[in-house]
């Protein structure tokens, strides 16, 4: 998947969930800080980090295109801004910001530069200030609660993405030891559900998964097998609520 390619609304077009804000309000306490959402894409938990008191929000992502559709969002709060920059190169300053956060971007990276992206997190960040990283782990891939049964669904229409999954999702412990390299303390790993979202209907749920809509896995099935596991999730909806949730891991370093 090059995200430089997808369509602008790919990760746009929702809103932060209750379950969500309720984490970071509880274990990032937003409020009054200056936050930097690195790898922001529309820029839907920049949004939600100024409506929890943040001081001001920087979203950055290296998709011009994500970039200039959170811009150009309505009603965009004025503590809110949008910049291009990568995740080991944000072209932020020094020493900047209370609250670096990263939200499904570490999997993407190589350790090489998941290390960079450590280091350069710790640049911009003041003294005592938070690196928060919320991603998936292969643990997660594995767990096949029935709460999270459309992605469950998935891996059991395609097991072979199980492997593709497991060659990009961080290890729990393994990436606790690489982020206790550069900071002298790293909190314990917090696990914890997210509602991605709520669906009215099936039928708008497999719209969403046709357009392979906030998911870079679905890039990797072609439009037929997209139809068959729509079929499936047809099968295994019945008797469950049409919420999508997933499973997070989240980590959290201190400046010094």
């Amino acid at each position: 998947m090059d995200f430089n390619s997808t369509s602008a609304d790919l990760y746009g077009g929702r809103r932060a969930d209750q379950s969500w804000r309720s984490f970071c309000f509880e274990n990032l306490n937003p409020a009054g800080k200056d936050v930097a959402d690195i790898g922001c894409g529309g820029g839907i938990y920049s949004i939600s980090f100024a409506s929890l008191g943040a001081n001001s929000v920087v979203g950055v992502d290296n998709s011009e295109s994500y970039i200039t559709n959170a811009s150009s969002q309505p009603g965009l709060p004025e503590n809110v801004s949008f910049i291009v920059g990568d995740a080991i190169s944000t072209g932020l300053p020094n020493n900047s910001f209370d609250l670096v956060y990263e939200r499904a971007l570490i999997h993407h990276l190589s350790e090489k530069n998941q290390i960079l992206n450590i280091q350069e997190a710790l640049r911009i960040l003041r003294k005592d200030g938070i690196f928060a990283v919320q991603d998936r782990t292969i643990e997660y891939i594995l767990n096949n609660h029935s709460d999270h049964w459309v992605r469950a669904t998935l891996f059991t229409c395609f097991p072979e993405l199980v492997e593709f999954e497991r060659a990009r999702r961080p290890v729990q412990k393994q990436y606790t030891a690489l982020l206790n390299k550069f900071s002298d303390k790293v909190l314990s790993p917090k696990m914890f559900s997210e509602v991605r979202k709520t669906y009215s209907s099936l039928s708008e749920l497999k719209t969403e998964i046709r357009s392979r809509k906030g998911k870079s896995v679905l890039f990797e099935l072609t439009d037929d097998q997209l139809e068959y596991y729509c079929q499936k999730l047809e099968n295994a909806s019945i008797g469950k609520t049409l919420v999508e949730i997933d499973q997070w891991t989240v980590w959290c370093a201190i400046a010094h």
